[in-house]
């Protein structure tokens, strides 16, 4: 018996060794490339049973779901998706307090020896991606030129003074280890006093190559940024006349944008600039957490703030960045001028939009239920601090980017009695229609030449209007193309919807149109990407519910090149409409973004609505009730 239970001790323990062995894990793995910053793939996990990927999902609000369709690929072979306790499949989870979720996602087990996968949420590449993870604990290396490798600048250069000299401002960027299926969107914000307002799913086109090139109309020079995933922001000087060239190691810096990976000293270097402004521009690196008082977790700290605990806390936050920047030897005085403009600019901002700033720090923050503090104050005494910041009383303030609507706004009234001031605020208030991506009207270029006093001020405002004339003209040419291939597809079709008409009208129109049919109307843009991954989703639901009329409805915010090239892939109805019309119907239906549907039933009547997301099954059971 005693040698029983020993040589039977003897058995269990080579057989915990002999799984110990089949089962190989990794922590932290290095990638080379990703579409998103939402996921990320905590833990690799590999056995004869399954490959385990333990992942958190980041996510401001809302709810969250992994595709059913979810794979993993590792040597030209697919393994497909199991399923998660967390996330179950076919359904969506809210997300909780802290702003992620964490899972484990089942996948079919893949071999213990592969070295890279690919994790993709959906097969065509539109959903959550994460490409080459390693599984050999090597960071992967891009191929960096050696002159940037060694790059030094011999001198410092001079910041140019801020004298009005209107022309163009290019910035060539340089994605390197760039691969088009990373879907890496890239926006270049270089905005001019009279810039319409961009929103963070404007991107700018990337070649093939990883090469982006912008220009812009300028006047003065500016602190300006390129965004990266609408998230990895690099700011750099744009002077008039100039050509900035950037160049990013995509690899280091999607990395390093991680919550795995943030600390990780090896990933702080991935841009370089070449221009006669790049030892500045390189400067401005290791600052630009200092450059503004809107950084990470402003309006997580003051919500729910009075204003005196609100004036406190930018006191506080203002002297901390500021003092990070004049105890950094390492900056120039040009480096060092042009990030304390910025810093005090937004300063100032910071402290006369008090109100403003406290009221929408619950709704940003998704803390709703906190209830808003009283905000009445001394004014004179709350602002007095203003009152002796040099910035206001310098012509450095035209360095600001947003200098604009500073001087457009009540804020004129803590700056220097100057001319120039109020012409900018005049071409401020006259380019609003840019925002709508309109040219001035024939009233609002007489009231241009006759109320704006600077000439160099409305050579900028009308360069950037002949930007919009040159890019109503494309629109129109290119809607009516898309007109006439829509009339001969058997796919899709374009229904036009007036610009004046009401935003209450629209939803009945298409109801008559397609009257004793059930009608599923999904609104979407090009840039939002839940609404992409939703399309896909419902393609085999359309397959199944033929007699359903699909109707599809963008505004002017996708642009109408993208609109044209996607809508050819989506068996439907496509109507455009306007900003306005997209505005209003959200407040004539109570919805607050999109995807977002709506079923009318044969008679015409609204019968479902929903904003986000609902799931295949849901909209099943609605369309065929």
């Amino acid at each position: 018996m005693h040698i029983t239970k020993h040589v039977l001790a003897v058995f269990l323990l080579l057989l915990t060794a002999t799984i110990c062995q089949a089962k190989k894990v990794v922590e932290r793995p290095y990638f080379i490339g990703a579409n998103n910053h939402r996921i990320e793939i905590e833990r690799v996990t590999i056995d004869k049973r399954a490959t385990l990927l333990d992942v958190k999902i980041y996510q401001f609000r809302g709810e969250v779901g992994i595709d059913q369709r979810a794979s993993i690929t590792a040597n030209g072979t697919s393994y497909a998706y199991m399923g998660s306790t967390q996330l179950p499949k076919g359904k969506f989870v809210k997300i909780p307090e802290c702003g992620y979720i964490a899972a484990t996602l089942r996948f079919k087990p893949m071999p213990e020896s592969t070295q890279e996968f690919d994790f993709r949420e959906v097969p065509d590449n539109s959903g959550w991606n994460v490409y080459g993870v390693r599984l050999d604990g090597k960071r992967p290396e891009t191929d960096i030129p050696a002159n940037l490798r060694q790059q030094t600048f011999p001198s410092a250069s001079e910041l140019p003074a801020p004298e009005l000299k209107t022309g163009k401002t290019t910035v060539n960027v340089k994605l390197l280890g760039y691969k088009p299926e990373y879907k890496t969107t890239v926006s270049i914000d270089m905005d001019n006093w009279f810039s319409p307002r961009r929103s963070p799913a404007d991107c700018d086109i990337i070649g093939d190559d990883g090469t982006c090139r912008v220009t812009a109309n300028s006047i003065v020079p500016t602190l300006c940024s390129i965004n990266v995933n609408n998230r990895n922001t690099i700011p750099f000087v744009a002077v008039p006349g100039d050509t900035t060239t950037v160049y990013i190691d995509l690899t280091a810096l999607t990395m390093s944008a991680t919550h795995l990976f943030a600390n990780d000293a090896t990933l702080r270097h991935f841009v370089w600039f070449e221009g006669k402004y790049a030892d500045i521009d390189t400067g401005l690196q290791g600052i630009k957490n200092t450059l503004t008082m809107f950084g990470n977790g402003f309006y997580d700290d003051i919500c729910g703030m009075t204003p005196l605990q609100y004036r406190d806390y930018i006191d506080r936050r203002y002297n901390s960045l500021l003092s990070a920047i004049d105890s950094n030897d390492s900056l120039s005085a040009s480096t060092r001028k042009i990030a304390k403009v910025s810093l005090d600019m937004t300063y100032a901002s910071a402290m006369l939009g008090y109100k403003s700033n406290l009221s929408f720090a619950p709704m940003l923050t998704d803390r709703r239920g906190v209830k808003r503090a009283d905000m009445t104050v001394d004014t004179l005494a709350y602002f007095k601090e203003l009152e002796s910041l040099p910035i206001l009383h310098s012509n450095d303030m035209l360095y600001y980017d947003d200098i604009a609507s500073f001087s457009a706004g009540f804020y004129r009234r803590y700056t220097t009695d100057d001319p120039l001031l109020d012409d900018i605020a005049v071409g401020k208030r006259l380019s609003r229609t840019f925002n709508h991506k309109r040219p001035l009207s024939e009233q609002q270029t007489m009231a241009a030449n006759d109320s704006i006093g600077n000439a160099e001020v409305r050579k900028l405002l009308f360069a950037e209007n002949q930007r919009f004339v040159d890019l109503q003209s494309a629109d129109d040419n290119a809607i009516a193309e898309a007109k006439r291939e829509a009339a001969t597809s058997s796919v899709y079709s374009i229904m036009e919807i007036p610009a004046d008409m009401k935003a209450g009208q629209i939803l009945p129109t298409i109801a008559e149109k397609y009257k004793g049919k059930k009608i599923l109307v999904d609104m979407w843009n090009t840039w939002c990407v839940p609404c992409r991954n939703a399309m896909t989703a419902i393609k085999p639901l359309k397959a199944e519910l033929t007699d359903v009329v699909y109707v599809y409805i963008a505004d002017e915010s996708s642009p109408v090149a993208k609109w044209n090239e996607m809508i050819k892939s989506i068996n439907g109805t496509h109507i455009r409409i306007t900003s306005e019309q997209a505005t209003a119907m959200m407040g004539q239906y109570d919805y607050n973004g999109i995807p977002a549907y709506f079923i009318i039933d044969e008679t015409g009547k609204i019968v479902y609505k929903k904003t986000g997301f609902p799931g295949v099954d849901e909209l099943r059971k609605h369309l065929l009730q």
